[in-house]
Formats: C-alpha cells, structure tokens, sequence
C-alpha cells in the first residue's frame, strides 16, 4: 500500500504545481500589469510627444510581457536616438530611456545646413544656424538625396570627424571651421581667425595638443592680435605674422 500513497502524493504535487503555474501565467497576462502609464527620459534635442508617437500601441499591452525588440525599434528609427532601453516599474509603468545622437559638426550644403553626429550620422537638415554652434565642415561634396538617419560614409567626412573626436573639448570650442581637401589634408580656422594648417595625418592627438598647449600660453595671447596663420606641417609649429 505504501507504494500507491507515494504515487497518490507525488500525483497531488504535480496537479498542485500546473494549477499555480497556470495561475500565475494567468495572473501576469491580466490587466493588472496592462500600461497605463508611459514616460520618457534622456531627452534633450528631441520632444517627448516625438518618441510617444513612434511607440504608439505601447499602452494597453501587457508591462512584462510586451513586444521589446519591436518597439525598439520602432522608437530607433527617430533619427537624433542612438539607443533605446525600457525600464518597467510595477504595476502599470513603462519608463522609456533614450540615448540620443549629438552632433558633432555642421556641413553646408545647397539647401541649408546638415548635423551629423561623430560617426558621420546625417541628424537634422536646418534652414537657419543653430542656436549652440559646432565646427563647420568645407571641402565635402554631398549628395542632395541623403536623408536623416543615414551615414553619409564620405571618407573625406570621417577624416574631419576622427580629427574632431581627437582634439581637446576646450580647443573644439575654439575651432569655427575645418577644411579637408582631396587628399584628407586639414586647415583649421579658429574662432579668433587664425589659420591653422595641419596637414595630412590619421592621428592628430600629439598636434592638436601642442596647437591648445600654444594658444593657451601667455606668449602667444600677447601676440594673438597679429598672429594670421600658424603651421603644424613642418617639424616644429611656425607662427605667421
């Protein structure tokens, strides 16, 4: 007899088992953890009722059990958002975290002015200067069909970028245009209106130290007025006056 109590006891926990995991799959596909509630963070350049409408549908559906891969990337095709990531605070709340694209840059183009962000990004086509400046990028030729969201892939582009990306922020703040030729050489002109020619190169850490390191220097501040040009491509930096 003892035999046929284990199997009645071990048929009892296994009936009790698929009637608490049936009620818990019950239970958390119910409305009680239906959205209700969204919010969005992380924005600074893009408007809140922006990223609302790309995840519409969202509300309604279940808090845990929703569609993450789909609504990342219906929310990723926002051109300024570089990430999306969902944070769910129980019952009813979905927090919608973003990490937006920042430009980098400006480019000129026919009809106005192109952001892109550091790995060459198209952001936003504006019609009138941006309220926050960036450097300026000349010498590149883009096609009037790129659209935002796209990587404009301009080797000419990504040489400025990966010069931008290795400069000091505080001689970045410095920088009102930077000019790339055919060949990748790079010229800079300072806010201040001296022209730095740089030259060719693929890592431009060690010049682009040495160019904040002089204009910082009081020597050079004394003389700034009459400074025209000052030239990286020789051995030692030659100011011009």
């Amino acid at each position: 007899m003892e035999p046929k109590k284990m199997n009645t006891s071990f048929l009892y926990v296994a009936i009790l088992t698929i009637l608490l995991s049936l009620g818990l799959a019950l239970f958390l596909r119910s409305s009680a953890f239906a959205i209700q509630h969204v919010t969005v963070q992380g924005l600074s350049l893009i408007s809140e009722n922006e990223i609302l409408k790309l995840s519409n549908g969202i509300q309604g559906q279940n808090l845990l059990l929703f569609d993450r891969k789909a609504f990342q990337y219906k929310i990723s095709l926002h051109p300024l958002v570089r990430s999306v990531q969902f944070q769910r605070k129980l019952p009813q709340t979905l927090v919608i975290q973003v990490t937006e694209r920042t430009p980098a840059a400006l480019v000129v183009v026919t009809k106005g002015v192109l952001e892109v962000d550091s790995e060459g990004t198209f952001l936003r086509r504006l019609e009138s200067w941006p309220k926050k400046d960036y450097p300026v990028i000349s010498g590149i030729e883009l096609s009037e069909t790129v659209g935002p969201g796209q990587n404009l892939e301009n080797p000419l582009l990504t040489a400025a970028l990966r010069m931008l990306g290795q400069a000091p922020p505080e001689l970045v703040a410095q920088i009102g245009e930077l000019h790339v030729n055919a060949v990748k050489q790079i010229t800079l002109f300072l806010t201040s209106g001296v022209e730095v020619r740089l030259g060719q190169a693929n890592n431009w850490e060690d010049k682009l130290k040495a160019l904040f390191q002089l204009i910082s220097d009081d020597g050079y501040t004394s003389i700034q007025q009459g400074v025209r040009y000052i030239d990286f491509t020789a051995a030692k930096p030659v100011i011009g006056r």
